[in-house]
């Protein structure tokens, strides 16, 4: 069970979530209520699609994933894990900080280039929700996975709003699937139930409110 439990922790871990959402709404088959092309991401150009991509792998996956292997040699961190919250700091504001680069990067692209405002949205959430984290993790180690995976699902269903019919299955299966990943966490003794509804809800929240109210 155990073993199981580990598999889903690093099939799921917070760099990966993202990841996981953009091929989600940039793939999935489904029309929107408008033409628009905040709305119609699964109608962006290919080219733009892999672009989008690349961008989240360097700046969300491959920098901070490095950035964590430079912790671990100069022991800044003992695990990968992070199992206490002292560790947690220094990769939380460097989670942040690559985020906010990333979101900086969207929005300052000239106007003669279309980026969907839920992308920008949804970078900028992430980078708040990492932000707000940084000083919960002094008082509690809240958990990362779970805001991992209340982005996801907050994401997913600010874009399901705009759609023509929305995919409820999917949007079940994505609930279904962070429940599968927080009880990973509570087998693995990692975190508390406190832990991991704080931080889904604060994942969540993020999603929810940076996109509803981006201009």
């Amino acid at each position: 069970m155990k073993g199981f439990a580990s598999f889903i922790s690093w099939l799921f871990l917070p760099l990966f979530t993202p990841i996981y959402g953009l091929l989600l709404t940039l793939y999935l088959p489904v029309q929107s209520k408008s033409f628009v092309a905040n709305e119609s991401l699964f109608m962006i150009d290919p080219v733009a699609k892999y672009l989008f991509l690349l961008l989240f792998l360097v700046f969300i996956v491959l920098a901070p994933g490095m950035s964590f292997a430079v912790l671990r040699m100069n022991k800044t961190i003992r695990s990968f894990q992070m199992e206490s919250k002292e560790e947690r700091l220094t990769p939380i504001a460097i989670m942040t900080f690559y985020c906010m680069v990333l979101y900086l990067f969207l929005h300052f692209q000239g106007e003669g280039v279309l980026i969907p405002k839920i992308i920008k949205a949804m970078v900028l959430g992430g980078a708040i929700a990492g932000f707000i984290a940084y000083f919960i993790t002094k008082k509690m180690k809240i958990s990362l996975h779970g805001i991992g995976m209340g982005a996801l699902f907050g994401f997913f269903y600010m874009y399901a709003t705009g759609l023509e019919q929305v995919p409820v299955g999917m949007l079940i299966s994505i609930v279904f699937l962070g429940g599968v990943v927080l009880s990973a966490r509570l087998v693995l003794k990692a975190h508390s139930m406190k832990e991991i509804s704080a931080g889904y809800l604060l994942g969540f929240a993020t999603q929810i409110i940076s996109i509803y109210f981006y201009p």
